[in-house]
């Protein structure tokens, strides 16, 4: 008798899961009893990767999967598996490269179709219920891929076959061996320099991204700023990303990227990852470039990520979500023209809606057209000049302006916070707390951060040291990879180089052993993204050891800093020689990733700065 599906989420610890637990689709995990059904009745898999802060997820769930007609067919020929990708940022790292190798497109919602053992044979992002303006619907689609299935199964699995093939060679092709060269710097650097946007800053054109690891590389401290090119380009990028929309102008904090190249419209959600890197940069920049607008940005950034993103408990929440429905566009952080006048003094109001640039309909959200992302537009000196007052009055008008915004915004109805704990980003937002603690003097970001860890510590380290991924409620969600043991091991070694708890430099070395354990690749070098003791599931049978930055920086680069950090804290040179030959695995292929390996031209000159101390 063969197996019947039901929907499995409503258990599910996962928001972005629990969200789907009363569609009509038969979800089930990623798990290998997933997989086992696909074989029992011979199915294609349909593979959804999405998350609960991710607008077009709530789009597609809403239009296509809570409809019964699109659920109907999934059920009667598919086994249907859905994946938080913050959960499972190894599982979505691996199918986002296959379904970007056949389509040349990635992002979320992921949307795969698998042959009963979890290859890819086709995919895509976003489809609609029907067809729409050259996009397939599933309604269309679906149907061609029973067919396809059915009629050409062998065709079918020999080129997910090819396909899985070519990624693993490509993995290989990743992470060749060299020897280290200064000259990866400058490679580096040089690459960001052509990228650069010379009107708006940041790197190539919309969407914009932070790209934070280059940001940083540029303002290291072997690096002197006085270089105009490098000045200019760490300049403008900051200075327009801080008076764009992309800042929350009242709330303080980073939204995840701009659409256009302006700066001037988010994507509304703020991830604790981008405003840690972000925080950090501004706090690199103010000690380089000491711009009181830097060390502002830093501090209500720092506010922002312990005020609203800290639990009771110590750790740290993952995000929060852009909208507060499935068709909302960011209506909790843009305003009405209406809204700004009826909140504040006419005096305010002028001010605002010049700093601003207030319209009636500005066009800048797509559902709203009415609605204004917060940018500044113009200085409180030039509105000073424009309408006759005195520059401490306009100051005033527009503090007191901001402030009354911020109290009325909390009144809406705030969008969602995932208080899922992921380790990684807790490990990166502890590094840029005790950063700022240190840069601001503050002593409020260092109980912060020691409070996070202490929590990491008591709930997510097991007893051999190794850091779990993800925490929900009074359990540990997800197995841990590299960038949970490396973020974390690195903000461990940051505490430890304030505080000089031994706790803290003792839990970095355990995590060092459990590195070289289960993560090493013994033979060529480097580190794989998931432990040699984790389960293989579909594609999670390729091997992957991360050198390219994505949003974060990567995890073999950051395992070189932290095992040469350690040896700095330790003196213990067996350290260093971990982190030498970590550097060498990826010596002879990093040059091809130009910016996007800004992190590894980062560890290697830490790294160079160390050895020369060495002789």
């Amino acid at each position: 008798m063969k197996t019947e599906l039901i929907n499995k989420l409503g258990q599910s610890e996962s928001p972005y899961l629990r969200e789907a637990a009363s569609q009509p689709v038969h979800w089930q995990v990623f798990s290998d009893e997933a997989f086992r059904i696909a074989r029992e009745l011979d199915r294609p898999i349909l593979l959804d990767i999405g998350a609960v802060w991710c607008h077009w997820c709530h789009v597609m769930d809403n239009e296509s999967y809570t409809d019964s007609e699109v659920a109907e067919i999934i059920n009667k020929y598919f086994v249907p598996v859905k994946v938080d990708r913050d959960q499972m940022p190894d599982v979505d790292a691996r199918y986002q490269t296959a379904i970007g190798a056949i389509t040349g497109t990635g992002g979320w919602p992921l949307t795969g179709f698998l042959t009963p053992d979890g290859k890819v044979f086709y995919g895509g992002t976003y489809f609609p219920k029907r067809d729409l303006q050259g996009r397939p619907g599933l309604l269309s689609l679906l149907p061609q891929i029973v067919e396809v299935y059915a009629k050409r199964k062998d065709d079918v699995i020999k080129s997910a076959e090819e396909i899985f093939q070519q990624l693993k060679e490509y993995e290989k092709r990743a992470s060749q061996a060299g020897e280290l060269s200064e000259q990866t710097i400058k490679l580096v650097i040089d690459d960001a320099r052509l990228k650069f946007d010379k009107e708006f800053g940041g790197f190539g054109s919309a969407p914009k991204f932070f790209n934070a690891t280059a940001l940083q590389l540029l303002t290291g401290e072997s690096l002197p700023l006085n270089d105009p090119a490098v000045n200019e380009i760490v300049q403008l990028t900051l200075d327009n990303m801080a008076k764009g929309g992309i800042y929350d102008q009242i709330g303080g904090g980073f939204h995840r990227y701009s659409v256009d190249r302006y700066w001037h419209v988010p994507h509304f959600e703020k991830m604790l990852y981008d405003n840690a890197l972000m925080l950090k940069m501004y706090l690199r920049a103010f000690e380089t470039i000491p711009k009181v607008s830097y060390s502002r940005i830093a501090s209500e950034t720092a506010e922002w990520i312990a005020g609203n993103m800290q639990s009771s408990e110590g750790a740290f929440y993952a995000h929060q979500d852009a909208d507060v429905g499935p068709y909302d566009d960011g209506s909790y952080w843009t305003w009405t023209k209406e809204e700004i006048e009826s909140t504040l003094t006419d005096d305010e109001a002028k001010v605002v809606e010049l700093y601003f640039d207030i319209r009636e309909m500005p066009n800048d959200t797509r559902e709203f057209p009415e609605r204004n992302v917060l940018r500044v537009a113009v200085s409180e000196a030039d509105i000073a000049k424009n309408i006759g007052k005195s520059l401490e009055d306009v100051e005033k008008l527009a503090a007191g302006a901001k402030k009354k915004m911020f109290e009325s915004r909390n009144k809406r109805k705030t969008p969602f916070i995932d208080k899922t704990v992921l380790a990684d980003r807790n490990g990166l937002a502890i590094s840029a707390l005790v950063d700022a603690s240190l840069v601001l003097k503050t002593r409020k970001f260092l109980q912060s951060a020691e409070r996070a860890a202490e929590f990491i510590l008591d709930n997510m380290v097991d007893s051999d040291g190794e850091v779990a991924h993800a925490f929900s409620g009074h359990s540990v969600l997800y197995e841990g990879l590299l960038g949970d043991q490396v973020y974390f091991g690195i903000s461990l070694l940051d505490l430890f180089d304030v505080m000089r708890n031994d706790r803290y430099l003792d839990s970095a070395e355990k995590i060092a052993q459990v590195l070289q354990e289960e993560f090493e690749d013994k033979t060529a070098g480097g580190f794989f993204d998931r432990s040699s003791n984790s389960k293989a599931e579909g594609m999670l049978s390729t091997q992957k050891k991360p050198i390219e930055d994505s949003p974060t920086p990567s995890g073999n680069s950051c395992a070189a800093i932290f095992f040469d950090r350690l040896f700095v804290a330790t003196e213990n040179r067996k350290y260093f020689e971990i982190a030498d030959k970590t550097l060498k695995a990826f010596a002879g292929s990093v040059d091809k990733l130009g910016m996007y390996s800004a992190n590894y031209a980062s560890a290697l000159r830490l790294h160079f700065n160390l050895q020369r101390n060495l002789k």
